[in-house]
């Protein structure tokens, strides 16, 4: 599955080096035309091999000819579009297969990449085998104090937490990776939105094979396969920083 993966983000790069027409689609607010050609690439790669996906931009479709209990690869062709049209190097095409648990019959993620274009990185990750950077181990960093604590955000923090310091990057995929590879000790989004299943899952995986502490602000399952569904989730290398970023962020909710 890996290899496949690795496939797939070649193509895209290809796709982006390629590219001279950083315009918007025309379909949809925020899609740039890199999105669908990125898609193209990615849909086709993985129908070919025989895989159902549900990407942001076309939603759920099946393998032509092929079963309708497909397994799901969860595609982000493009993850931070906006950052590569404006020269920003933080931008990934992240790739997540889900099959459901044999015992329980509920969704599971199994295999994931996350491949950073701009920096030519790859963080990867099997459920049960550890998450790589580039072929060598990685994990967390260990922090347990938000006094010490390097912060990833999405959106605008609505007052300071007491963290150490903050960054805001805009692409959630390669961010929540920097928390695997233990670059970030934590990340939260902040916006009231949240985001697409396919904005977070291929890390949600690479971080919780490095050791990571994963949770969503309103106890919703981050596991899903609906492209309507908005989720709100938050990373952190310890249970510690976990919970008391849990605490600040729903307290921001419930001020709402």
């Amino acid at each position: 599955m890996i290899e496949l993966f690795d496939r797939i983000c070649d193509g895209v790069a290809e796709v982006l080096a390629a590219t001279t027409d950083w315009g918007a689609s025309g379909l949809r607010q925020d899609q740039y035309s890199v999105d669908l050609a990125a898609d193209r690439v990615s849909t086709e790669g993985l129908h070919g091999a025989g895989y159902a996906v549900l990407s942001e931009e076309s939603g759920i479709t099946a393998p032509p000819g092929g079963p309708d209990d497909a397994p799901v690869v969860v595609v982000d062709p493009l993850d931070g579009s906006t950052n590569a049209s404006r020269g920003i190097p933080w931008f990934a095409t992240a790739l997540c297969l889900v099959r459901d648990d044999p015992d329980t019959g509920a969704a599971v993620p199994v295999a994931a990449m996350v491949a950073n274009h701009a920096t030519g990185s790859r963080h990867w990750a099997v459920r049960g085998q550890g998450a790589v950077l580039d072929g060598a181990p990685i994990s967390v960093s260990g922090c347990r104090e938000l006094s010490a604590c390097m912060l990833g955000v999405n959106g605008l923090p609505d007052r300071h937490y007491g963290w150490a310091q903050f960054r805001a990057m805009g692409a959630a995929a390669p961010d929540l990776c920097s928390v695997a590879s233990g670059v970030l000790d934590a990340w939260c989004d902040m916006t009231s939105a949240g985001h697409g299943v396919w904005d977070y899952l291929a890390a949600l995986l690479i971080c919780e094979e490095a050791g990571a502490h994963i949770a969503e602000v309103n106890g919703d399952d981050l596991v899903i396969l609906d492209t309507q569904q908005r989720r709100i989730p938050v990373v952190a290398a310890t249970a510690e920083l976990l919970e008391v970023l849990l605490e600040q962020r729903r307290a921001r909710s419930a001020r709402r």
